[in-house]
């Protein structure tokens, strides 16, 4: 398998980039410059009208998406790893489940976190940020909970999957990207199985490759790294 990923330093690409060295498999990394418009161009546009990566593009078959989540179901199905196989409805509903809560639920929030004001606007931006910081304690309260129900180490239990990648962009993001007010890491430190899912993750070949391909700092998710000066958006 090949594929090109469409991608930004310490933006969420990154989440892809990891699953891609975790899958071993081959890729060509197509770097989207956020700074110089390339991805308002007409020809980036055609890949995505929203003009945000990641954008994957499976070059055996010429299939071309983006949205994180999409990418990493169409990942786990092109490879059939990283997921619960579908001849496993109860566990594989479980992944399509947690899947769609980091895409909708987490990842959402964690852009809101740091785009405050095009939501509310600028006035009300400073006032609805003790909100969302107290919505984000609340998904990590409950996947504390979850990872302690299925008996870890990884959020579906045992064994490693797409949902612990996108957990830890999400970590990051909303602990490092946010501009005004990243959430304190006491969110995160305080729930053992979390931290402990974390330093688990951070210490795989796979994650350290990732950062060392973006040239991008690889403090500990749960603690705040230092953030890159190139980070303008969180595409997702």
């Amino acid at each position: 398998m090949s594929y090109i990923l469409y991608s930004y330093p310490d933006c969420a690409s990154h989440v892809v980039r990891m699953v891609l060295e975790e899958l071993g498999t081959s890729y060509r990394d197509e770097v989207v410059d956020m700074r110089e418009g390339v991805h308002r161009s007409a020809e980036f546009l055609r890949l995505n009208p929203r003009g945000m990566v990641p954008v994957l593009a499976d070059v055996a078959t010429g299939a071309t998406l983006s949205e994180t989540g999409a990418i990493l179901n169409f990942l786990a199905e092109q490879s059939g790893r990283l997921a619960p196989p579908p001849t496993d409805p109860k566990a594989r509903a479980t992944f399509l489940q947690w899947l769609y809560f980091l895409s909708n639920t987490l990842h959402a929030d964690a852009q809101v976190q740091y785009y405050t004001e095009r939501y509310v606007g600028d006035d009300l931006a400073e006032a609805a940020r003790p909100t969302i910081h107290e919505r984000m304690r609340a998904h990590y309260a409950m996947i504390e909970a979850a990872i302690a129900k299925h008996g870890g180490p990884w959020l579906l239990g045992k064994d490693l999957s797409m949902c612990d990648f996108y957990l830890g962009g999400c970590v990051r993001w909303s602990l490092v990207a946010p501009r005004h007010a990243p959430l304190e890491p006491e969110a995160v430190t305080r729930h053992l199985h979390l931290s402990a899912l974390l330093e688990n993750l951070e210490n795989r070949a796979s994650v350290k490759r990732a950062f060392d391909a973006e040239d991008t700092p690889r403090s500990a998710y749960f603690r705040a790294p230092v953030r890159s000066d190139r980070t303008r958006e969180m595409p997702g």
